[in-house]
């Protein structure tokens, strides 16, 4: 358990400063693609039939996920190897965790502004979204991409077997 917690507390200052990045990035590109929308609840710019939020945080979501591979691979969970199943399932599993957080940004840039008074809803969106994605992030890494020793469903029948 308390390496656990350790892996944790490294993923999380990780986790921050990849979010930062993001945060950086989305707002660099929204106000690019879309100047003045910022403030807005309507991101009236279109592009392939995506609007300028959601093409913002897609792009942010990516330069946080590149950095967040190296980081956590090197410190999180000392991996200095080179493993082409596990750049793989890294970008498995941020897939999963790519679409999950466009579109908690997408369903939270919905809700009511009195909803979450104190920050604009753009801001309220994105925590949301990073909330999601922390949750599958750190559970997948630690389970299944840097877990060398077993698979997902392997650890799982063996913990399920051990508790009869």
């Amino acid at each position: 358990m308390k390496k656990a917690l350790k892996q944790f507390a490294v993923f999380f200052v990780i986790g921050c400063s990849a979010v930062a990045i993001d945060f950086v990035v989305y707002n660099y590109v929204l106000d690019w693609l879309c100047p003045g929308c910022a403030n807005e609840a309507n991101f009236k710019h279109y592009f392939l039939n995506f609007n300028s939020a959601d093409v913002a945080k897609a792009v942010g979501f990516m330069c946080g996920s590149f950095y967040t591979y190296y980081m956590n691979k090197r410190f999180t969970w000392k991996q200095n190897d080179r493993n082409n199943r596990r750049l793989m399932r890294f970008f498995a599993l941020y897939s999963i965790s790519f679409v999950m957080n466009i579109l908690g940004n997408k369903w939270a840039l919905t809700w009511p502004e009195e909803l979450v008074p104190f920050i604009k809803i753009k801001d309220s969106a994105f925590l949301f979204a990073t909330g999601l994605s922390v949750v599958v992030n750190f559970l997948g890494q630690k389970l299944w991409v840097f877990n060398s020793n077993v698979s997902l469903v392997a650890k799982i029948k063996k913990r399920i077997s051990s508790a009869s």
